[in-house]
């Protein structure tokens, strides 16, 4: 009566399940002789939620009540399904009770394979699969679940309430399509030989805005919500038998904060990634896949008040594959936003928003066989897609002549911006003269709400370069990255007229020299400057002609450089312990100094270089440098 009963029990869910893409690889899979299955139109499962934790199945049928012994193995597809062994069976009229215990796989098939793919929308099914209806389990206030499988919208959902906090995600979305593919193989003496399950090249994408009201110091207590929890059921046909798979999925959202004053924020960015994930069982050993493509995008950031603040979001989409309403294999990629805002005493501040991904793919294999072992991978991506005061831009007021002790015309002006170029109001810019001794009307002010600073700048009443460096400060007092800038001045006295002929002597007294025995003596040199291509010409030098000889200059602020370099003396003759010598001779004339804007004169030292080729040290014929203070007027 058993065998009947069951074949044609079988035969019934063959002929409503049957599908001509998979016919092949259902009549090659094969069972244990002792399955019996109970399909839901037959019976209705009666247990309470405690029995069932017990093991206790109570099935009531509405036909002839199946044969069923010891150590069989019952397989129904009511709700989510059910796969036990059997301990003790019991029959009362059309009830059937039975004591059991979790079966795997393993007790299940011979030889089969068992393989499907399905997303999380509840449109699609597999070839060889049945769909069921789409039940959702649990959604909040505020949650719409899309037509387009998972895609949500989770706009105005409130994460946290009390009368000194107000959290809530203003505008968000979420959507996911990864294509799960499942694929597992069973043998007669290995169990369960291969298994496979990923998703490839899915499109993960979260666009949320996050706003937060505090009044006072206070802490969020880590806590989690479900946004919405779903369930969509496949039975897969396997050697006549109902595998019965049901995919659930659930959005949680996760927050934590700790906040030291009054602040308001509001936190709008997006997250999207392409990803493939993946866990395989193959030759006794587990293995992982993970590949990555991100984008990320702060759309708009604003916030007021000063705080220390550390504010944690994460929003992960959960999906688990239930076989027989045991969890298999499963996928989480927990999407993270970390909002953090440092302040000191001064008022300097700075704030950084960081987001990643931390996915954890794996399998639980209580329902797949008995010697294995459960396995997941964890993967982890993070990138900081805004971060403030982020740059210090000079807008007007560099490079001004004015009067000395007297305010310059234009305001020195700068702006503040963050990583987005977006002006950012209420920061402390600071203004120091570094040069020249003169003034600004507010050393530290606040940039206004288009990120700008300025102070009026008074000159010094000393002649020569003024400077005035601007900088930003971060919380811990650190610089940012281009701070400070400088901006240059000069007096309308503070001006080099470099027309005509300029004469330097050398000063009497300041004359050191390599070789004790040269005579300083005293050296001069005359030359004009050509300003139009930056050389001087020079009319005359001391011990030798320069008549018409031209040379580069630098003349940077008031510092002044050049050189005669090379210059050929004709070689030299000389005797050397009786013997004739010769050689090359030439000189190089230097001068480096600083214009004094007082005397209206350079002021600085001349170097002579006098070099032989060859030396001859035991006769004194050897290269030497010697060194003179020189004034050019």
């Amino acid at each position: 009566m058993k065998k009947l009963t069951s074949l044609l029990i079988l035969i019934i869910f063959l002929g409503c399940e049957k599908d001509d893409t998979n016919s092949d690889s259902q009549n090659q899979d094969e069972t244990v002789s002792n399955v019996v299955f109970i399909s839901d139109e037959n019976a209705n499962l009666i247990s309470t939620p405690a029995q069932l934790t017990s093991g206790i199945y109570i099935l009531e049928f509405n036909t002839a009540v199946p044969e069923v012994v010891l150590n069989d193995i019952v397989v129904g597809d009511e709700d989510e399904g059910f796969l036990r062994r059997v301990s003790s069976v019991s029959v009362n009229n059309n009830t059937l009770t039975l004591q059991t215990s979790q079966a795997t796989m393993d007790d299940l098939f011979n030889d089969a394979t068992i393989e499907f793919t399905t997303d999380v929308s509840e449109r699609s099914s597999s070839a060889g699969s049945k769909r069921g209806a789409l039940k959702v389990n649990y959604i909040q206030d505020g949650v719409r679940l899309m037509d387009d499988g998972f895609s949500y919208d989770f706009s105005n959902t409130v994460l946290y309430q009390d009368p000194n906090i107000n959290v809530i995600i203003t505008d968000g979305s979420a959507s996911f399509n990864p294509n799960f593919m499942f694929d597992a193989d069973y043998s007669l003496l290995g169990g369960l030989d291969y298994l496979d399950f990923r998703a490839n090249n899915a499109t993960l994408t979260i666009d949320s805005k996050l706003d937060m009201n505090v009044n006072g110091a206070t802490s969020i207590p880590q806590f989690s919500t479900t946004l919405i929890d779903y369930d969509k059921k496949l039975i897969v046909p396997v050697a006549g038998i109902p595998v019965v798979v049901v995919v659930n999925t659930t959005l949680i959202a996760e927050l934590n904060a700790g906040i030291e004053a009054d602040v308001s924020i509001s936190a709008d960015w997006t997250n999207s990634y392409n990803l493939t994930t993946g866990v395989t069982y193959e030759n006794d050993s587990w293995t992982g896949t993970f590949d990555l493509d991100s984008n990320f995008t702060p759309n708009d950031i604003d916030f007021s008040g000063q705080v220390n603040l550390t504010q944690n979001l994460t929003l992960t989409p959960r999906i688990s594959l239930k076989f027989y309403g045991v969890i298999g294999p499963y996928c989480e990629p927990k999407m993270t936003e970390d909002f953090n805002f440092n302040v000191s005493n001064d008022l300097d501040w700075d704030a950084d928003l960081d987001v990643g991904l931390d996915i954890t793919t794996g399998a639980d294999i209580t329902v797949f066989g008995n010697t294995l072992v459960d396995f997941s991978r964890n993967d982890t991506f993070e990138r900081s897609i805004w971060n403030a005061p982020d740059a210090l831009e000079k807008i007007s007021g560099d490079n001004q002549s004015g009067e000395l002790g007297q305010p310059l015309t234009e305001p020195i002006k700068v702006k503040v911006t963050d990583s987005e170029a977006n002006a950012l109001p209420f920061v402390p810019v600071y203004f120091t003269v570094t040069q020249g001794n003169g003034t600004v009307d507010n050393t530290n002010i606040m940039t206004d709400e288009n990120g700008f600073a300025e102070v009026i700048w008074t000159l010094g009443n000393t002649n020569g370069p003024q400077s005035l460096e601007v900088a930003v400060k971060k919380a811990d007092g650190s610089a940012l990255e281009n701070s400070p800038v400088t901006f240059t001045a000069n007096s309308d006295g503070n001006q080099i007229n470099l027309s005509g002929v300029w004469s330097g002597r050398s000063v009497v007294g300041t004359f050191v020299c390599s070789d004790a025995s040269v005579n300083g003596g005293s050296w001069f040199i005359a030359f004009t400057f050509n300003e139009n291509n930056g050389t001087i010409t020079f009319t005359s030098a001391s011990s030798h002609s320069t008549a018409n000889e031209t040379v580069n200059y630098t003349l940077v602020d008031n510092q002044l450089d050049f050189g005669i370099y090379n210059i050929d003396l004709g070689g030299y003759n000389s005797g050397c312990n009786g013997v004739p010598v010769s050689g090359d001779r030439n000189h190089s004339l230097i001068f480096s100094g600083t214009y004094d804007y007082a005397s209206k004169k350079f002021l600085g030292s001349f170097t002579n270089e006098d070099n032989y080729s060859p030396e001859y040290p035991e006769c004194d014929i050897i290269s030497y440098t010697c060194t003179r203070d020189m004034v050019i007027d």
